[in-house]
């Protein structure tokens, strides 16, 4: 009789911890990339009684490898009744906070950027505008995006210098699970010619080319000449998905005045890219 006291005495001990074990003083060591929200969540109590427990004012002022004490539910539920405004905006700021710091996720696809002509082979020329400047300042853009949402990018040349066409495919060849995008502007002898068009080669440079084609005429709301099959020297030598797009008739004035604007060559970049996110998804 005196033992099956004491093991119910016991039981009824470790019950007890179990039920006030949080109201007793629990302690949490805060790990990488976790906020206040998270380790809330975690424990499942307000944002405000997390922070007030622990004198937290900014949830910013969070440190890796900081004690926090974790504060009873039973305590939580009166703060959480108090400050029930504190504690949604206590939340908003920490899951932007986390959000803002937390690093693009990694793309396993790596984007090969040929900013077309350069150096001595300008491209072509109208009315000052010169298309192996506008192609570089485009690719700079495009650049810049793609690594913003974690993509790996080569560009085959960050200046104006001539590069030859067997040696663009080359560049390209080094990598495997790759898309080389040719960046161009386009000219015709017949000046009232305008709007997009893209080339490729392969079925999966097809897919590349519809992608992009479909984003540029949507965002810069030209005309839409379509996607084309062309075995140019650039994307024949090419091993992986390969396509050329051109952003635009510089040979026509109105045409030529929009490419020449910051405002026109961001939208094509920002259309390039939505092109290759949404290739990407499917492949």
């Amino acid at each position: 009789m005196k033992a099956s006291f004491r093991n119910l005495i016991l039981t009824r001990f470790l019950l007890l911890i179990l039920a006030f074990g949080p109201a007793m003083g629990v302690t949490h060591t805060v790990q990488k990339s976790e906020t206040c929200y998270s380790i809330s969540r975690k424990f499942q109590v307000p944002v405000s009684a997390l922070m007030a427990a622990n004198g937290i004012k900014d949830p910013r002022e969070l440190k890796l490898g900081q004690k926090v004490k974790i504060p009873s539910k039973s305590s939580s539920k009166k703060t959480s009744v108090k400050k029930g405004k504190t504690v949604k905006l206590a939340a908003k700021v920490s899951r932007k906070v986390s959000r803002k710091v937390a690093p693009p996720r990694r793309k396993s696809l790596r984007v090969v950027i040929d900013a077309g002509h350069g150096g001595r082979d300008r491209g072509a020329v109208w009315g000052g505008v010169r298309e192996s400047a506008l192609n570089l300042r485009v690719a700079y853009r495009v650049e810049a995006l793609l690594k913003a949402k974690g993509y790996a990018v080569t560009m085959i040349r960050r200046s104006d210098r001539y590069v030859s066409l067997g040696h663009r495919a080359t560049i390209a060849n080094r990598y495997g699970n790759s898309i080389f995008v040719s960046i161009h502007f386009n000219a015709t002898k017949h000046t009232s010619v305008r709007g997009i068009e893209t080339f490729y080669v392969g079925k999966r440079g097809s897919y590349l080319a519809k992608s992009i084609q479909r984003e540029l005429v949507k965002n810069l709301r030209t005309r839409n000449r379509g996607i084309r099959y062309r075995r140019f020297s650039v994307l024949r030598q090419t091993t992986c998905p390969a396509v050329l797009v051109e952003c635009g008739f510089i040979s026509n004035s109105y045409e030529r005045s929009r490419c020449k604007t910051t405002s026109y060559q961001a939208a094509a970049a920002r259309a390039i890219v939505s092109g290759i996110e949404r290739y990407d998804r499917a492949y």
